[in-house]
């Protein structure tokens, strides 16, 4: 484990597994997500640039997404920042609860803010790296992890089925990749070149390897990070470039 936030993560009972930025690539998905300790080393090692996702019985999360006008001082609770908090990458909050109900969702007249349970899916746990941004997720306040505060959930509503965007033709989804690598900055660099091949090599487009490549190196990554980038990148595709 390669930070400490996601160390203290582990000692609080949740159960890990890496992500290509969001995504959890194991085969069993986040079912595949363990706490033992040795798994999860030789699964560093042979993801050294990956991020980590997390699961915890009985633990939900109150998702606040700004992007969407999430705030979580709109509900007007006090409490619901009493607990272990993390800052994301994109700047917004996961509150962390404890609750053994089955429910997710939306919160009525609170847009950008969801509710999420362990049952059915993870969240993205802190010393991650934000695939966009480059920014890391962090623990913001490290406080046992309440009871879920009662009043929410009457707000929740069940989540509603969007349609999927229009698929980008693959020449403008390539040339997106390699913009993506050459506007990284800072720690994100190593995980944003990462995943531009991994997707990369998933589309079959092995010729955008040497581009990734220049734009990396001109954004200050050494050859050496490159090509570990790009190793990490083949194990995880199952494709050679």
């Amino acid at each position: 484990m390669v930070h400490p936030d996601t160390q203290r993560m582990l000692g609080l009972g949740f159960a890990l597994g890496p992500l290509d930025g969001k995504k959890a690539f194991l085969p069993g998905g986040f079912h595949d997500f363990t706490t033992n300790r040795d798994v999860l080393t030789r699964q560093a090692h042979k993801y050294p640039q990956c991020n980590w996702g997390g699961t915890c019985q009985g633990v939900m999360v109150l998702d606040e997404d700004p992007r969407n006008g999430g705030n979580l001082e709109s509900l007007d609770m006090p409490e619901v920042l009493d607990t272990l908090v993390v800052r994301t990458g994109s700047g917004g909050r996961h509150a962390y609860f404890r609750h053994g109900g089955k429910v997710r969702g939306k919160l009525e007249r609170h847009e950008g803010i969801d509710l999420k349970t362990w049952r059915t899916g993870y969240t993205v746990m802190p010393g991650s790296v934000h695939p966009d941004t480059g920014k890391l997720y962090r623990i913001e306040r490290d406080l046992p992890i309440a009871p879920l505060p009662q009043e929410l959930l009457p707000l929740v509503t069940p989540p509603v089925y969007k349609p999927s965007p229009v698929t980008v033709n693959p020449e403008r989804r390539s040339d997106g990749l390699v913009r993506k690598v050459a506007d990284a900055v800072g720690g994100g660099r190593n995980q944003i070149t990462f995943w531009a091949l991994c997707r990369a090599l998933e589309r079959g487009s092995s010729d955008l390897v040497p581009e990734i490549r220049s734009a990396a190196l001109n954004t200050g990554l050494t050859e050496g990070e490159f090509d570990t980038c790009l190793r990490s990148a083949q194990r995880t595709t199952g494709r050679a470039a």
